[in-house]
């Protein structure tokens, strides 16, 4: 059978499935893969990390950051890799769960909080104004003066895991950081479309402001003629 190329669904990432047969021995196999093509023109390579961002101990949870593509944006933003770490000094009782760090898409633009700035991967390209980062930290180790907040929908919950727990003060803490995304398939805002890195809890114990947290983003912004 010869290649055939059948365009897959528009997703704003170009991309089509090819189809070819080979034989190997004495089976013939048919295989299949993604050609990413040239329909995308990429803008914008980014990253962004947050200051050393501590814990607040109340008991409805905290949003630690978020990237949002504004209404009225001329890109797509694909989002490659969210990364997550903590650093505690203050052990848990083995009876208190560690907080869920939860990713979540969400429809509205998150407020508060502080300005979360966007380094480029390469100098020569600039990110779009309606690619907004923010976080829930003015400085290393300094609370945002206002709590980030976002407006959740329900069933828009993209990953979650449990945080690391410090149980006693004894031991060696290896890097914990946990990475979400990263080898799975990219996920693309829209226009009125984001992300927020949150924390679920409901006790003040769960996330003392001893707590110090770390959350980064790896995306990209294109267009689409």
């Amino acid at each position: 059978m010869p290649e055939s190329i059948v365009q897959l669904p528009a997703d704003g990432t170009g991309k089509s499935l090819r189809t070819r047969q080979r034989v190997i021995g004495a089976a013939t196999v048919q295989e299949q893969y993604v050609l990413v093509g040239s329909e995308a023109v990429v803008s914008f390579i980014g990253r962004a990390q947050t200051f050393r961002t501590p814990g607040r101990a109340g008991t409805t949870g905290q949003t630690l950051a978020s990237i949002y593509n504004a209404t009225g944006s001329t890109v797509l933003v694909r989002v490659n890799r969210i990364t997550v770490d903590l650093a505690m000094t203050a052990a848990k009782p083995v009876t208190v769960l560690p907080p869920v760090i939860r990713v979540q898409r969400v429809a509205v633009l998150p407020t508060n909080g502080t300005a979360l700035p966007k380094t480029s991967a390469d100098t020569a390209l600039i990110s779009s104004a309606s690619v907004v980062c923010l976080q829930d930290a003015s400085a290393d180790g300094a609370s945002s003066i206002t709590a980030l907040v976002d407006t959740i929908p329900a069933g828009q919950m993209l990953s979650q895991e449990f945080a690391p727990r410090l149980i006693t003060a004894a031991g060696y803490e290896p890097a914990d950081r946990l990475t979400f995304f990263q080898g799975e398939p990219d996920i693309i805002l829209r226009p009125t479309e984001g992300i927020v890195v949150e924390l679920v809890y409901v006790l003040a114990t769960q996330n003392p402001i001893t707590d110090m947290w770390l959350v980064g983003f790896v995306w990209d912004e294109y267009q689409v003629p």
